[in-house]
């Protein structure tokens, strides 16, 4: 695959390298990316010592079908059920994704204690902010290991949700994404409640 130039083109591009090496199934569908291994793949690029450069995006929010989702049904915990996070060093001062190379390969399933964190986390979000019409209001600040944070191109990207008044509204295309110190605990292999 030709490697892209540029910052905002290539987001993404190595993990649609790995997928087509591992032999994704699941291309853009909805559910795990091996579909008959309910395995979800993530690739994070790292700096030293394995910390992730950033977030960890793990899916799309509807905010109008959240509102009525408990943990237990939910896209996000069936996105997490099984992971396979692969780091991909990024070399100081490297200016091409080209450059980046796997450093390690962990396969994940939520520990108990890493369920109910990332249960309450979601619970947070849908209950206070979802479900009150307040999602406009969530904040990178909330959530202990899950976040909510903003997925959309621009600020005209935007979807259909409920206001306080329960009135439908238009706010910004966002997504769950785990925070870098719990993905670090992953790929370093130990604890992953920080």
């Amino acid at each position: 695959m030709p490697v892209p130039v540029g910052a905002v083109r290539t987001k993404g591009w190595s993990g649609r390298v790995i997928e087509r090496e591992l032999g994704v199934e699941n291309d853009g569908e909805h559910g795990p990316d091996f579909a008959s291994l309910g395995l979800e793949l993530k690739t994070v690029p790292v700096r030293a010592a394995l910390v992730p450069a950033e977030s960890t995006a793990v899916c799309h929010i509807d905010p109008v079908a959240i509102a009525g989702e408990s943990w237990a049904t939910s896209y996000v915990r069936t996105k997490l059920a099984k992971v396979l996070f692969v780091a991909l060093e990024v070399a100081e001062g490297s200016r091409s994704v080209g450059d980046r190379r796997v450093v390690a390969a962990r396969l994940w399933t939520p520990s108990p204690s890493d369920e109910a964190t990332l249960r309450q986390d979601f619970e947070l979000f849908v209950r206070e902010y979802f479900r009150r019409g307040r999602a406009a209001e969530i904040t990178g600040h909330l959530g202990k290991v899950l976040q909510v944070r903003p997925k959309a191109r621009n600020a005209t990207d935007l979807r259909g949700a409920f206001g306080p008044d329960g009135k439908p509204v238009r706010i910004g295309k966002c997504g769950f994404y785990l925070r870098p110190a719990f993905v670090c605990g992953i790929l370093r292999g130990g604890d992953t409640i920080r």
